[in-house]
């Protein structure tokens, strides 16, 4: 890379920082503070030797960071499409940067700490940093619900990048919805709390096993029982995905009639929301996602095979539309 060229870069981000800001200063901020921290807590991985429910201490913190990033400036280039509703998909910005310090706080300071921040009991000081952390956590909850019902309310000009938007969103929402799973208790919780017994962790990420058993590398996904993280993630990234999936059916098949690109959109959508589905369906019959059963098997077939007729099928109509209308040319 020549002088210039980092020169040019570096000054396109600034004034893309520069820009985000004016729309939306807490949500910049957070975008970039997570980021930072991201940059701080890397070589923890490699210092620190500690392990917390299985993990390395600091891989926890370094994956909500990075992202909480992502999602921040996502958002933030989100209320750059508003023009009417503007103060109120402010406000749920503002709300929803809030809820994100909380909650890469938290995790930071417990994993400074030597414990888990999610679900974590033990202490009264673990309770309330656990407690405030579910308080953030609903506030961010109805604050991306109400950016989705005024999304629906807004007139957007590109009509594939409104389905992608209106529909990851509320994806979003479920996805986030989808942790209160994890927050109740166990049976085996539930059975010591009837007992009275001292319970040190009330909820789990794991269905049918202990958290912190073995997992797959880096996102430490159970392999030994269900996983509502999977599903988790995948809803609250959707706001990330399905736009990359309207820009891809905008520009690369931008030779496509725009009522097939709509199409087309609309099946990527239902995809999604339908391999969530299929994902929570698997991790509350406590089945690890790396071992799926026939059941799980030929759900996942009968998808892929749906999505792809569903998508043969537009593109045929497509095409044959074209050859109609030009031999109605000739």
């Amino acid at each position: 890379m020549s002088l210039f060229n980092f020169y040019s870069q570096r000054l396109n981000l600034q004034q893309s920082l520069k820009k985000f800001w004016r729309m939306n200063a807490p949500m910049t901020f957070v975008g970039v503070f997570t980021f930072v921290l991201l940059l701080l807590m890397l070589p923890g991985l490699l210092i620190d030797e500690r392990v917390i429910t299985g993990a390395p201490a600091w891989l926890k913190p370094c994956k909500f960071a990075f992202s909480t990033s992502v999602y921040s400036f996502t958002f933030v280039w989100l209320l750059g499409l508003f023009k009417q509703h503007q103060r109120l998909a402010s406000l749920a910005a503002n709300v929803t940067a809030f809820a994100l310090v909380v909650q890469i706080i938290v995790i930071i300071v417990q994993v400074i700490r030597g414990t888990t921040s999610h679900f974590n009991f033990s202490t009264p000081e673990d309770e309330a940093l656990w407690k405030f952390m579910e308080i953030a956590l609903l506030f961010l909850w109805a604050a991306t619900l109400v950016t989705a019902i005024l999304l629906l309310l807004e007139r957007l000009d590109n009509p594939v990048l409104a389905i992608a938007l209106r529909f990851s969103l509320f994806l979003t929402f479920i996805g986030m919805g989808l942790g209160f799973f994890m927050t109740l208790p166990t049976p085996e919780q539930n059975s010591a709390l009837a007992a009275s017994q001292p319970v040190l962790h009330i909820g789990a990420h794991s269905v049918g096993v202990k958290d912190g058993g073995p997992g797959i590398p880096i996102l430490y996904l159970s392999t030994q029982g269900g996983d509502i993280r999977l599903p988790h993630l995948l809803g609250i990234h959707a706001v990330q995905a399905l736009p990359l999936v309207s820009w891809f059916i905008t520009s690369v098949l931008s030779h496509l009639e725009q009522r097939t690109q709509t199409a087309l959109m609309w099946i990527a959508s239902f995809a999604y929301a339908m391999l969530m589905s299929l994902f929570t369906w698997q991790a509350l019959r406590a089945q690890p996602i790396t071992s799926p059963d026939a059941l799980t098997l030929t759900a996942l077939a009968g998808l892929v095979a749906v999505t792809l007729v569903a998508t043969g099928i537009t593109l045929f109509i497509d095409r044959y539309q074209l050859l109609k209308t030009q031999s109605f040319s000739d």
